[in-house]
């Protein structure tokens, strides 16, 4: 649980990094024209989810590389895999697990604002705009389907680290290829330097 715990607080934190970077900065670069602004909102909406299936991905990638590690060793040298060693392997309810656990505070508060009904208190209304800047300029064009997106938001968040982190075995797969090609690529240019040097 606790380096489920660590997961989900390294997603929320990356949110949080987002929706600064949203309210500082993308927000200054809406201007009069509609179409840019919309295309602005598309563009960075599309970047935060990117982001979060890549933190998924991530993590699920160096879990399973540290699982790697683990059952080597076991192999090896008969190392015994202790609790807290196979916490910190790939699991697939991990990544759904941290995913909705990190966006367990954006959940709550959108509870609050649906519980409140179609015009939410400028108080929770306030705090569901700052805990879901990241999405922020979608707002002002969903008026009509507020303040259900407010839930959907944090919901579709968690969803992307949980998708993220289940490719991770792929990833890690892949990595795993091209290191075997690295190494025989190398093997073989050692190979010719030493037929050169006989020859």
């Amino acid at each position: 649980m606790k380096d489920i715990a660590k997961f989900a607080g390294t997603t929320l934190l990356l949110l949080l990094t987002l929706t600064l970077v949203s309210l500082v900065f993308i927000q200054s670069f809406m201007g009069d024209y509609e179409w840019l602004n919309i295309a602005l909102t598309v563009v960075y909406s599309l970047a935060v989810l990117a982001a979060m299936v890549y933190d998924g991905l991530q993590r699920g990638t160096q879990d399973c590389k540290y699982a790697a590690l683990m059952e080597r060793q076991q192999r090896e040298r008969g190392h015994e895999i202790t609790a807290a060693e196979r916490a910190r392997m790939y699991r697939p309810a991990k990544g759904w697990a941290a995913g909705f656990l990190g966006m367990a505070p954006l959940l709550l508060i959108a509870v609050v604002a649906v519980a409140c009904g179609q015009e939410p208190p400028v108080l929770v209304t306030l705090c569901v705009r700052i805990s879901q800047g990241a999405v922020l300029g979608i707002f002002q064009y969903v008026d009509g389907l507020l303040p259900w997106f407010y839930l959907a938001a944090p919901v579709v968040f968690a969803l992307c680290v949980g998708i993220g982190y289940m490719a991770g075995p792929k990833m890690w797969a892949r990595q795993v290829r091209m290191m075997e090609k690295a190494k025989k690529e190398k093997r073989r240019r050692v190979a010719r330097r030493r037929k050169k040097k006989t020859a």
